[in-house]
This record gives C-alpha cells, sequence and structure tokens, in this order.
C-alpha cells in the first residue's frame, strides 16, 4: 500500500448504512426468517386493511401457532442430530387424547393422567430412541411406523368419536389468559412483563459487553450493538402492547415462552445441548472424542415425546374436545417450521428461536390466507413452496463469507486505478485471443490463452482484494 496515498473519511451516515448491511450479509443465514416473517406481516397486514396485526387476530394467531411452535422446539433436537421423527402428529393427538380420556371418561385425577402420560412418552422416546441409535433402523423408518401405531392408537382411545373437555383445568390452559386489572385499558400484567423483558434486554447486553472487554473478547460495533438492542426493544415494546390493548398473555402463550427459555437454556448452557450439537455436526468425531451418540440420540426422542405430550395436550384444550381427527400434518408443519428457521437437513445446525419463528411464519401464512379471502386449496401449495425456497436458502448461505462493507467501500477508492486497468486489460487479452483464434493465417494462440490467463489472474486478485478489506486496514492513510 502506498504511503503516501490518502482516502478521504467515508460520511457516517453512509458508514452506518454499510455497517448494517455488512452484518445483515454476513449473518443472512440468522436473520433470514425474521426478513421473511417481517415480509409476511406487511403483505396481510395491506391486504387485510390493518386486520392482520390487529390485537385480537395477533394474539389469537399465537394461541393457534403455541402448539406447533412446541413441536417445532423438539424437531429442532431431532434435525440438528440429521435425524427425523414423523410419528410426532398423531403421537401428540394420542397423548392428548389419553389425558383428556383418562380424567373425562375414568374419572382419573389430572396430575395421575399426566404422570401416567408422561411415563408413555418417555417410554415410546426411548424405544425409538433404541431402535434408531442401537439398533441403527433409519429415524425415517422407526418413525414412519410409529405414525401408524400412534394413529391407530389415537382411534382405539378415543373410539373414533369427538370427546369434549369439562375440566376447567384444561379449560384455563385452552382458552384462559392471566387476569389481572387495567391500567389505561391494558392489561397490567403482560405491560410488566413488557418492561421487565426490556429491563433485562438492556442489562444484559450491557453486562455481556463489560465481560467481554474484561476478558479481551472483542466486541460487535457499537452501531450493531445500539441498532439491535433498539430494535429488539421496539419488537417488545409493540408485542407487549398489542396482546396488553386485547386480554394479554394467554396461558397457551406462557406454557410456549417457558417450554422455549427451558430449551434455550438447555441447549446453550449445557453439557447435553452442547453434545447434541456436537453429534449432528460429525457423529463419528463425537463417538470417538467420548461422547454417547447412542444416549444422546435417546435422549432427543424422549424429549420430543415430551414436546409431543405437551403439545397435545394444548391443542386438546385450545379446542375443547379430542378426536381421531386430530394429528393430521401437525409433523409436517413441526419440519416445515424447523427448517424455515434456518435448520440445515445436513445436521449440527438450528436454534430454538429460529425454530419458534419459523412455526409463527407457517401460522401467519395460514392465518394471513384465511383472513385475505384465499381458497383452502392454495394453503397447501403456498406452505410446501415456502419450505423449497427455505432449503435452498440454506444450501445457498452455507458458506456465506464475511463481508465488510466499509472496508470495500475504501479498498474500491484505492484500487480504483487498479482495477480499472486490469478490466481493460482482461477486455484486450479477450479481443486479441478472439482475433487470432479467427484468423486464417494460423497464428499461434498459445501466447494470447496465456496472456489472458495473466490478465484474469490480475483482474481477479484486486477484485479479492478488495472483497475481502476491512475497514482497519486503511486507518493509517484516512483523513478527515
Amino acid at each position: 500500500m502506498n504511503e503516501k496515498t490518502e482516502l478521504k473519511k467515508i460520511n457516517p451516515i453512509l458508514r452506518y448504512f454499510y455497517v448494517i448491511t455488512s452484518m445483515f450479509r454476513t449473518n443472512i443465514r440468522e436473520y433470514g426468517m425474521y426478513i421473511a416473517l417481517a415480509a409476511i406481516f406487511l403483505v396481510f397486514t395491506i391486504y387485510t386493511n390493518g386486520l392482520f396485526l390487529s390485537p385480537r387476530n395477533f394474539t389469537n394467531l399465537l394461541n393457534q401457532t403455541a402448539y406447533v411452535s412446541v413441536l417445532a422446539i423438539g424437531m429442532t433436537l431431532v434435525i440438528v442430530t440429521r435425524q427425523i421423527d414423523l410419528s410426532v402428529g398423531f403421537l401428540s393427538a394420542f397423548l392428548g387424547a389419553y389425558v383428556i380420556v383418562a380424567i373425562e371418561n375414568q374419572g382419573q385425577a389430572i396430575w395421575l393422567a399426566l404422570l401416567v402420560a408422561l411415563f408413555l412418552t418417555v417410554a415410546i422416546g426411548a424405544i425409538k430412541g433404541f431402535f434408531v441409535a442401537k439398533i441403527k433402523v433409519p429415524s425415517f423408518v422407526v418413525t414412519l411406523a410409529g405414525m401408524f401405531i400412534f394413529k391407530g392408537l389415537l382411534m382405539i382411545e378415543t373410539g373414533n368419536r369427538t370427546i369434549p373437555v369439562s375440566s376447567s383445568f384444561f379449560k384455563s390452559i385452552g382458552v384462559g389468559y392471566i387476569s389481572t386489572g387495567e391500567v389505561g385499558g391494558l392489561n397490567l400484567v403482560t405491560v410488566i412483563l413488557g418492561v421487565l423483558m426490556v429491563a433485562l434486554i438492556v442489562v444484559s447486553s450491557i453486562t455481556k459487553r463489560r465481560k467481554n472487554n474484561k476478558l479481551n473478547i472483542e466486541n460487535e460495533s457499537m452501531q450493531i450493538y445500539i441498532t439491535k438492542t433498539v430494535f429488539l426493544i421496539g419488537i417488545l415494546t409493540y408485542l407487549a402492547l398489542n396482546l396488553a390493548s386485547y386480554r394479554g398473555i394467554s396461558y397457551q402463550l406462557l406454557i410456549t415462552l417457558v417450554v422455549m427459555v427451558i430449551y434455550i437454556f438447555i441447549t446453550t448452557k449445557t453439557t447435553v445441548g452442547r453434545r447434541v450439537y456436537a453429534v449432528g455436526g460429525n457423529p463419528e468425531a463425537a463417538e470417538l472424542s467420548g461422547i454417547k451418540v447412542t444416549t444422546i440420540l435417546i435422549i432427543v426422542f424422549i424429549s420430543m415425546g415430551v414436546m409431543s405430550l405437551i403439545a397435545g395436550t394444548m391443542y386438546a384444550s385450545y379446542v375443547q374436545n379430542t378426536s381421531p381427527n386430530h394429528g393430521v400434518s401437525w409433523e409436517l408443519y413441526a419440519i416445515a417450521a424447523t427448517f424455515i428457521g434456518g435448520a440445515s437437513a445436513s445436521g449440527g445446525v438450528g436454534k430454538i428461536v429460529n425454530s419458534v419463528i419459523g412455526s409463527i411464519a407457517i401460522m401467519s401464512l395460514r392465518n394471513g390466507m384465511a383472513l385475505a379471502g384465499f381458497s383452502s386449496n392454495i394453503e397447501p401449495i403456498v406452505l410446501g413452496s415456502v419450505l423449497l425456497l427455505a432449503v435452498v436458502f440454506d444450501i445457498y448461505t452455507r458458506n456465506v463469507r464475511p463481508v465488510d462493507l466499509v472496508g470495500m467501500y475504501y479498498a474500491k477508492r484505492l484500487h480504483k486505478k487498479d482495477l480499472a486497468e486490469a478490466k481493460e486489460a482482461l477486455k484486450e487479452a479477450k479481443a486479441k485471443l478472439k482475433e487470432a483464434q479467427s484468423s486464417a493465417d494460423g497464428k499461434d494462440i498459445i501466447d494470447y490463452e496465456y496472456a489472458l490467463t495473466n490478465a484474469e489472474s490480475t483482474y481477479t486478485r484486486i477484485k479479492n482484494e478488495i472483497r475481502s478489506s476491512q475497514e482497519e486496514d486503511f486507518e493509517d492513510i484516512i483523513i478527515a
């Protein structure tokens, strides 16, 4: 780099734009689903004249999404370990039916029915995990067989008839809300929880930055930190006010949030969570490092079973009945939500929060199309297309390289002349080679091909140098 070269400092507004854009481009795999969800919300809000995001409909949307979110949370760990579970739809419906029938028809205590159902789901998960991990039967086959088995058990348990829910406990879970006083027409508990969440985000983010400074760990730039914090606070404030404007936080939503927080903790803060991702990333290497892959897979399928029990009970409580018609396509919604949330089919990649966002995206499409008056025949076509696009997006963003647009800005100005000369030399070399190839006098084209190779190499080298430039590379030559 020429020491005499000086570059004018970038405009602060343009710099901020480049920094934020660099963040999105570098982390497009992480933020893709949020952008997609925002687009879905915007389209249906416009199409329904604001009805889609009205407090009443938005609250109902989250309640409708609750059971899918719980299933998607469990499915995330299954897919992270390179497995699949096709049985969770009818397993959920069967377990929900077992609990309701035990209470309504057999007079069992609620705690006993739930305890027996929990024992059943742990045993079922262990059996599925055993066949997959120990017997080495593909999870697709094991869970496909389970899907048929649990469908039959569901029909037997319900006697092929719809059984209504009369228990006040399950009615509260299904359609109840945390009821307290109001402040200015807003649900008090929801407002308080919203304020606490905002305070938690601010305190935790500041604490993390200070901790990183003490450990000499590089923090994200101040622009990104402030933007992300303000954005999160804005979203949380909007959600809290929207929910508080109707009836507040439902028990369906509360259960979903509790399950999500527990699984975020498990996957990010515990040894078991780290081992799940290690098994998904490379099972052979995980085994050689001392991780019991068989045990981890069994735990994952047991976890999926527990999520199925919770989801099945939540759904039966929400619709106030259990029926042999429940469970159809639930597993497909859970799998689709997980993939839309960014989980990788090749394993080792997937986040709980993202899968929940994926479930909201799926149910938003269903809810929005219903509000907008779309034919129900269109819904599966749209959902299938979105799922396919999500997987294609995952494939093409798997190896995205970090980019610093501010560094590229300075590099383009520093190498502007060199890049123009290299581009012109490349164009000239191509023209000479083409002329030599079409010449009738039998010219030897080896020298022209060699010149073209050199020109391409020079042009590519300069472009790559610009592409990989960082802002700090130019600190010594930037002037105000």
